[in-house]
């Protein structure tokens, strides 16, 4: 012992710093190791013991080629009820705007069509209680209506519509409370529909000139306007959105 002590002394001192370098380690690292596989077994039995929650996808999101899945609501108890459809005239692609009761929120067994043509789900854009908006699908019929299905109630309808596109001559026009159109000529019949009821009156129109149509009560909304010719055939028309208040 005596020996290894002498021998101790004459090593310098970083030597001993390394000695006692590689002694430390030699014991602690055993140590690291037992404590680094303790906290990992306890870190696995911790994953084993959490529940796996179940990922919902929303209705709205895309099906498995990519499209949107339908969403689907609950049917509503009492049947629909169409109390406005607005711009009461339009063309395709156009956005028309479906206002009633009882649509349901994206109710399931749903159905639409305006103008006699389906709108397919595309093309509608919302579908609440109270509100439906969508895109007028391609030859919608003169004068059908905007109806509505849902599920096992009865299809209700709106009153009917104007559907036009580029080849209408007749363009309507509006000036205060005077309704008047443009490009009409002969025996026009015309039948109005606002808040105060039904309306029908028979007016002649000569060439090239401004016919008055009809006047307005103050404050009174056109819900629907037709015009057709002696022979009762409907007439599409166009119109300046900004003059009546769309």
């Amino acid at each position: 012992m005596t020996k290894l002590f002498e021998k101790l002394n004459r090593l310098s001192y970083p030597t001993i710093l390394f000695i006692a370098s590689c002694v430390t380690i030699a014991c602690v690292l055993p140590l690291w190791i037992y404590i680094a596989r303790q906290q990992t077994r306890l870190a696995t039995k911790a994953m084993e013991t959490i529940p796996l929650v179940e990922i919902v996808k929303p209705a709205s999101t895309l099906s498995n080629r990519g499209e949107p899945t339908p969403m689907t609501g609950p049917v509503p108890l009492n049947p629909p009820t169409i109390t406005r459809v607005y711009p009461w005239v339009g063309k395709v692609g156009d956005v028309i705007i479906i206002e009633g009761k009882n649509f349901g929120v994206y109710p399931k067994n749903r159905r639409l069509a305006v103008g006699g043509a389906v709108v397919e789900e595309t093309s509608i854009s919302d579908w609440q209680d109270s509100r439906i908006e969508a895109l007028i699908p391609p030859d919608p019929q003169q004068g059908d209506t905007a109806a509505i299905r849902i599920d096992t109630h009865p299809i209700v309808e709106s009153i009917p519509l104007v559907f036009y596109d580029e080849t209408a001559t007749v363009r309507l026009r509006k000036h205060g409370d005077v309704i008047a159109g443009e490009g009409l000529s002969g025996l026009i019949h015309v039948s109005l529909w606002t808040a105060n009821g039904k309306r029908e009156m028979t007016v002649i129109a000569q060439p090239n000139e401004k016919t008055t149509l009809f006047t307005l009560s103050p404050n009174e909304e056109i819900l629907s306007l037709l015009l057709s010719d002696e022979k009762g055939t409907l007439i599409p028309y166009s119109l300046n959105p900004t003059e009546f208040g769309f």
